[in-house]
């Protein structure tokens, strides 16, 4: 397990691309303290140094994706994740939008598409689709659940995240979009946007597209129940 020190570094980092010394130091951390922590995650190789800054590694990103990234013996554990996936449509007078947000967390910093997050322990898929919504948008709706897609993610021969993903859909939603929270930045685009932003690539849910396809031609509610599996290599 990582200090204290150690994982507000990492929190940090978390949220950025990239940041200088000065602006990774925790609050009332003492300089020499702070420089032993930011060190030994440099040295264990979860943190890189370059000569602007300092970044999260791949390996740091793997870290920080995994709630509990090593079992006693030191090996990787916990790979096996259940998340959520909120699919919401609106009609505007220019035709149907749908909810977007540029990602401000790793893994997937910076990348844009529709939203989502992790289900908590014990936690109805749609309660928690509903409560991933208000806490990242701002904006409440009642979904159904369309499917499900397991996304098994490779780095080579490396197995980097396996997660279960509940797609979920929405067309009704009320409160006022809040186009900046801590997980990122909001906003409504065209459904071309919405399907190009989520178009099969690594580091995609596949059924993504088809979902947004079906909106797009009015057919989303008759989806029958569906799961998927898919296998990605990141380069």
């Amino acid at each position: 397990m990582a200090s204290t020190i150690q994982n507000k570094i990492l929190t940090r980092l978390l949220k950025s691309k990239k940041l200088k010394y000065s602006d990774i130091k925790p609050d009332e951390t003492a300089n020499d303290l702070f420089n032993y922590h930011l060190q030994f995650l440099v040295k264990k190789g979860l943190v890189l140094k370059e000569d602007d800054g300092y970044l999260l590694s791949p390996a740091g990103i793997k870290h920080i994706a995994d709630e509990y990234p090593l079992n006693p013996r030191g090996e990787v554990a916990n790979l096996f994740k259940v998340n959520v996936i909120t699919i919401v449509s609106q009609n505007s007078k220019n035709g149907i939008q749908i909810l977007n947000q540029i990602r401000g967390r790793h893994p997937s910093f910076g990348k844009k598409g529709v939203v989502g997050g992790s289900i908590h322990k014990g936690e109805e898929i749609l309660v928690g689709a509903s409560r991933k919504l208000v806490e990242e948008t701002g904006l409440s709706a009642e979904f159904k659940i369309l499917g499900f897609e397991r996304r098994m993610l490779r780095a080579g021969d490396e197995l980097f995240s396996d997660i279960i993903y509940c797609l979920c859909y929405a067309d009704e939603v009320s409160g006022e979009l809040k186009s900046k929270t801590e997980f990122g930045i909001n906003e409504w685009v065209t459904m071309d946007e919405a399907i190009k932003n989520d178009a099969p690539k690594v580091d995609s849910i596949e059924s993504i597209s088809n979902i947004l396809e079906a909106v797009k031609t009015g057919t989303v509610r008759k989806m029958p129940l569906f799961f998927h599996e898919s296998q990605q290599i990141v380069e």
